[in-house]
Formats: structure tokens, C-alpha cells, sequence
């Protein structure tokens, strides 16, 4: 019977920075869709600027609230635990659940484009979620053993 590979603090940063890069080709890709495909009417009903606006701020705040309580204290945790395999699986979770409520905010921007806004008007959407992204890119956080 196979044995489970133990992860370590370095593999975790690689996987980690493999789904960034896939998620910044996601990124065009969405962008690119909202662009050459037709919209949808049901998305385009009345309110559905002002909702998915809303949509997008409580997405905000959640990533913030989530980065605050959730990822510093795996941030901290991994700085002083970097071998504990635990520590980095929590750590790459928490990342992994923040680029994901990075993403949505694009994915907003998507169906605000494909509710037949304009791309002046699903732009916030966009430079939001890629700044997020950048803001996430995967660095190692701990310092190495000398």
C-alpha cells in the first residue's frame, strides 16, 4: 500500500503558485468570454448592476475579515512551524479559499459584462480581482534554515 507523500513548506508554495498561474489564464479567459459571447437576459434584469455590486462588496469585506482572522494566524504559524505538516496544509487552505474569493470578484465582472454592461462598466470588477491577485501571489513566508 502506498504510503502519503508528507508535504512539505516548499512543495506547498509550488502548488500554490501553479493554481495562481492558472488563475491568472482564468482571468483572461473570463474576460475574453465576456467580450466575444452573447449575454444572458436573465442577468440583465432591473437590479442586477446594484445587486451584483452588492454582491462584490460583501465578497470584499469577507476576503478581508477571512485574511485577518483565518490566513495571519497560518501566516504566523507557518513562520515558526514550517516543517509541521499540518501548519502548511492550513496555510495553503486558507491561501486557496482567498484566491477564490479573488476570483470572484472577476467572475462578478463576468456576469455584470454578460448582463450587457459595458467593459468601462465591469472594469472595477476586473482591476479588483487582478490587483487581488497580485496582492496574493504565493511567497515563501518563512525564513530558510542556513
Amino acid at each position: 500500500m502506498r504510503q502519503p507523500q508528507q508535504e512539505t513548506s516548499e512543495e506547498a508554495l509550488r502548488q500554490m503558485r501553479r493554481l495562481w498561474f492558472t488563475l491568472i489564464v482564468s482571468f483572461a479567459l473570463f474576460v475574453w468570454i465576456g467580450e466575444t459571447m452573447p449575454g444572458y437576459s436573465w442577468l440583465a434584469f432591473p437590479s442586477a448592476g446594484k445587486i451584483f455590486v452588492l454582491l462584490a462588496a460583501f465578497n470584499l469585506v469577507s476576503l478581508f475579515w477571512f485574511w485577518r482572522e483565518r490566513y495571519s494566524p497560518a501566516l504566523g504559524a507557518i513562520r515558526s512551524q514550517p516543517q509541521d505538516i499540518n501548519v502548511v496544509r492550513k496555510w495553503k487552505g486558507f491561501w486557496t479559499a482567498l484566491v477564490c474569493m479573488a476570483n470572484a470578484e472577476i467572475v462578478f465582472g463576468l456576469a455584470f459584462r454578460m448582463g450587457g454592461k459595458t467593459l468601462q462598466q465591469t472594469l472595477p470588477f476586473y482591476l479588483l480581482g487582478a490587483l487581488l491577485y497580485l496582492w496574493l501571489w504565493p511567497r515563501p513566508v518563512w525564513s530558510s534554515p542556513k
